[in-house]
């Protein structure tokens, strides 16, 4: 009986197996097969970390090559600067696309990149409720947590920009100036809910978001038993309280250059107000000579023959 379970369990086990199929460009093939064999790892991740299950098969496309990557995004419909974008998942295809060029420039993860668009994938297929994109986009990097990238990212910390609200958070995100610290910024929030109630509660969000027509506000007060308004002025300050720990951190890191900088701008200042003083120099003989001009008749011979004569010359 016992020999007949196995046989069975492991005839069933490909048929619960999910349908992946990988499309490769520019990606050799052990690399893609990397990739490929890492895709269940993730759709394991993302459902441990969000408590939301996804078993539907995936369309995965890799692209080695950024202008191609930019080429397909623009034939998807995703509007933005796809050529530099690490990846992107349109969850109503069951599509994820990965611009491998680009996360090898900045030298992340594959892995956690995947992580990150399954998760959008899995967040677009299992909640029919809108959410602010803050929020998606929080969850999304807090959910990819890779180690590697996150020692890559803080080595190139830069200083976040500050915003009055998590609705201006969202747009900053849509904003190319501003979206590589927003994102930052969106994942600090998201850590600031678990920190401040836990994971289990950040899951209870996801799960009350699953039907349609809720509101975030009615489901973030319901799952976190706080007021979003209330969380909101604790997540700003938050993040106020981060950027100024990144602007001491940045500040220290770069006290070099800075003095640097601040030697040459006085070297500068210096140059120029000797050569100022030159300027004035040479104006005020200018302004003398007009005044005093010389005499274009008198010459040193002359004065020299007037020596010689001596006082008693003409005389007779």
């Amino acid at each position: 009986m016992t020999r007949w379970l196995l046989i069975l369990t492991l005839l069933a086990a490909p048929l619960c197996a999910r349908e992946v199929s990988v499309v490769a460009m520019d990606v050799s093939h052990s690399r893609k097969l990397r990739v490929e064999n890492a895709v269940d790892e993730a759709f394991a991740h993302v459902s441990a970390k969000t408590g939301l299950q996804d078993d539907g098969r995936l369309e995965l496309t890799l692209c080695g090559d950024a202008q191609r990557f930019g080429q397909i995004a623009a034939a998807d419909g995703v509007s933005m600067s796809a050529e530099n974008v690490l990846g992107y998942a349109l969850p109503a295809l069951r599509r994820i696309v990965l611009n491998l060029a680009v996360i090898d420039e900045r030298r992340l993860s594959e892995l956690g990149v995947l992580r990150h668009e399954v998760a959008h994938l899995v967040l677009g297929s299992s909640l029919q409720s809108k959410r602010p994109l803050w929020f998606e986009e929080g969850v999304a990097q807090w959910v990819e947590s890779v180690a590697l990238d996150a020692l890559i990212e803080a080595a190139t910390a830069q200083l976040p920009p500050e915003f009055a609200s998590l609705d201006d958070l969202s747009l900053g995100l849509r904003d190319p100036r501003d979206a590589g610290a927003a994102y930052k910024q969106a994942r600090n929030v998201v850590e600031f809910i678990v920190a401040r109630h836990g994971e289990d509660k950040l899951r209870d969000l996801l799960r009350r978001l699953r039907p349609p027509g809720v509101g975030f506000s009615a489901a973030f007060s319901a799952a976190c038993g706080e007021e979003l308004s209330v969380f909101e002025q604790a997540a700003l300050g938050e993040l106020s309280r981060k950027r100024q720990n990144a602007l001491i951190l940045f500040l220290g890191a770069n006290w070099w250059w800075m003095l640097f900088s601040i030697a040459g701008l006085l070297a500068l200042i210096l140059w120029l107000k000797r050569r100022k003083r030159g300027h004035d120099i040479l104006r005020h003989w200018e302004e003398q000579e007009k005044l005093y001009p010389s005499d274009p008749q008198w010459s040193y011979a002359d004065d020299a023959d007037s020596d010689e004569a001596g006082p008693d010359h003409g005389r007779r």
